[in-house]
């Protein structure tokens, strides 16, 4: 199994119980950390680690719409996987802020044949920019990168990020490229919780 997360410095600190849990439920061969340093943060649980340096990236600059989103351009960065992590198949995405609870074999070994992702249908408020028939909330997701590679989904998304002004980035140029398409699998909503009452 191989997962990756992304994150800026002031989220450091969520890497940890974020992978503790990860770790106390599932046997994971690499973590891949999206992050802006070259070395894994300090405190985190031992395992194998490859990290990316994307704190130099070029692709999203002030000409991008949503540079300045609420989010940081790390999220966008998630939009480039089949890009940033070439030697991968396929990889599980999870949000620093997901605590892990169950196996994730299950998701892993999905046939993803012919798809770009398994993700939940976000369940927790009414967003659905494109009113489309469901809306899918990548905070766990499996990402089949050969497909997206075979699409030039990198480019495609980066694309759609540059032209449209939108909320959520990444997780809408995703949605966007995949429903319609039918190139999204559905997930349980288990895989995806939240807590929050509003």
């Amino acid at each position: 199994m191989k997962v990756a997360y992304a994150g800026t410095r002031n989220l450091y600190p969520w890497f940890k119980p974020a992978i503790r849990s990860l770790l106390a439920h599932n046997k994971v061969d690499t973590i891949y950390l999206m992050i802006e340093d070259d070395d894994v943060p300090e405190g985190l649980p031992e395992a194998n680690y490859k990290v990316i340096n994307v704190s130099g990236q070029t692709v999203f600059d002030e000409a991008c719409p949503n540079i300045n989103s609420q989010f940081t351009y790390m999220a966008m960065m998630r939009a480039l996987y089949a890009d940033l992590i070439p030697d991968e198949d396929r990889i599980i995405s999870l949000d620093i802020d997901t605590i892990v609870c169950d196996s994730l074999e299950p998701i892993w070994n999905m046939d993803l044949t012919g798809k770009w992702m398994s993700a939940a249908v976000e369940y927790f408020g009414q967003y659905n920019p494109f009113k489309y028939p469901c809306y899918f909330n990548v905070g766990v997701a499996v990402f089949n990168l050969d497909e997206m590679r075979k699409d030039s989904a990198p480019k495609l998304l980066t694309d759609f990020l540059y032209t449209h002004k939108i909320m959520c980035i990444e997780q809408d140029a995703l949605n966007f490229y995949t429903v319609i398409p039918r190139k999204v699998i559905e997930l349980p909503t288990r895989y995806n919780e939240s807590t929050l009452t509003g």
